[in-house]
């Protein structure tokens, strides 16, 4: 069975960044979560009963080191998939490289044989080394070296990096450094933040030398603040302005495009202790977070309400209030993203969702419609499409 409840003690900020950096970084603070390292726990994914139809859009999943044997994905609902994690040392070095060898030899072929690209993400969360290894271009060049060793060795595809908390004043190194890597990998994939509150990611800029910007769209609402929407599709009363559609706006209006943006949504949601019910709640202390199938059974326990502004559910208890995404809302934001023909979608984290009935169906449903698109020309069942002998709308049809 999978763990239930996990307490953590922060995500991203919504009114203003914490103190500490990776206090605000939901990456970190599951790492942080998992506590002592450990041997990958062999437990399965559900598997479907037929091969379901290939995405037409991207679908970017997130396999953390903890999560259920990586060997048994469905990887046909999947275009890429990130091994998560190694770490970046400050004399450019990599750390915890286990996570990465102990799995990739079995995890590429697999992947491969569905067409699914596999990267080795590379993270870091820490101010000074970040300042370390990318101001030094000697230490970036370390670093660059043995992320394609990595690669190469296992036949992968390409690189995640999700340095998070990026100090403005390393910038244009953090650019260099992705700049510097691009060319000597297949695929490169940056993890972004919702809100970029120090102006440090040089959105127009990466998304020229990457493959893609996973907007990590989620942390609106953080454990150590008030409870809310995890990842609000849309802003306004009675939350902030703040939401996935006003970060995709943010990252258009500085420079990225379109069909560089993945948009990350999240498998978890938080839980506050409050004095009441009242929406918005004040919390009484540190939240936590809870994994999308255990708020899935809470809610079929206790009774679910729905938030119309931000379009998430939420429970109420007479001293909590767990705000969290279900198959529902997660369709909403995942039609919203094609709507707005992003380059696609991707979640945060695989494991989190195993025993949400539905969840991968409704997914393959949303980004997979090859042979019924309605803006295809060559698709017969088009109405629109003048070679349609049933359109009603065409003077040649009899």
């Amino acid at each position: 069975m999978w763990t239930t409840v996990w307490f953590l003690i922060g995500g991203a900020a919504l009114a203003e960044p914490a103190a500490d950096p990776v206090a605000w970084s939901v990456h970190a603070e599951h790492i942080r979560q998992m506590g002592q390292d450990r041997p990958l726990e062999r437990r399965s994914y559900p598997r479907p009963s037929a091969p379901p139809p290939s995405p037409d859009v991207t679908v970017y999943g997130y396999h953390p080191y903890w999560g259920p044997d990586p060997t048994t994905l469905d990887f046909a609902r999947l275009t890429h998939l990130a091994i998560f994690n190694v770490d970046l040392n400050s004399d450019g070095t990599l750390s915890d490289t286990h996570r990465w060898t102990d799995v990739a030899g079995d995890v590429v072929p697999l992947a491969h044989a569905e067409g699914v690209s596999v990267q080795l993400c590379v993270t870091s969360f820490e101010d000074d080394v970040m300042a370390s290894a990318l101001s030094d271009p000697s230490k970036r060049a370390t670093t660059i070296a043995e992320l394609v060793e990595l690669v190469d060795a296992y036949g992968a595809d390409g690189v995640n990096v999700d340095f998070e908390g990026l100090d403005y004043e390393l910038k244009d190194d953090f650019t260099a450094f992705i700049e510097e890597l691009y060319p000597l990998v297949a695929e490169l994939t940056i993890a972004m933040p919702a809100i970029d509150w120090t102006g440090a990611y040089d959105f127009d800029r990466l998304a020229m030398s990457s493959d893609g910007l996973f907007i990590m769209g989620y942390g609106y609402h953080w454990t150590g603040g008030n409870p809310g929407p995890v990842a609000p599709l849309f802003g306004g009363d009675p939350w902030s302005d703040y939401s996935l559609e006003w970060t995709v706006d943010d990252y258009l209006t500085w420079g990225a495009t379109q069909d560089k943006l993945i948009l990350g949504l999240p498998l978890y949601g938080h839980e506050w202790p409050t004095a009441s019910d009242a929406v918005p709640g004040t919390a009484t202390g540190t939240g936590w977070s809870v994994v999308m199938s255990s708020a899935d059974t809470i809610a079929d326990s206790e009774g679910s309400q729905w938030d119309e502004t931000s379009l998430t559910p939420y429970v109420l208890r007479s001293n909590s209030q767990l705000w969290y995404d279900n198959t529902e809302s997660i369709q909403a934001r995942i039609q919203w993203a094609v709507d707005q023909e992003l380059q696609g979608i991707g979640f945060w984290a695989l494991g989190y969702e195993t025993e949400s009935s539905g969840f991968w169906e409704m997914v393959t449903e949303e980004t997979s419609w090859t042979g019924d698109d309605p803006d295809d020309p060559d698709d017969p069942d088009d109405p629109d499409d003048p070679d349609d002998p049933d359109d009603p709308d065409d003077p040649d049809d009899p």
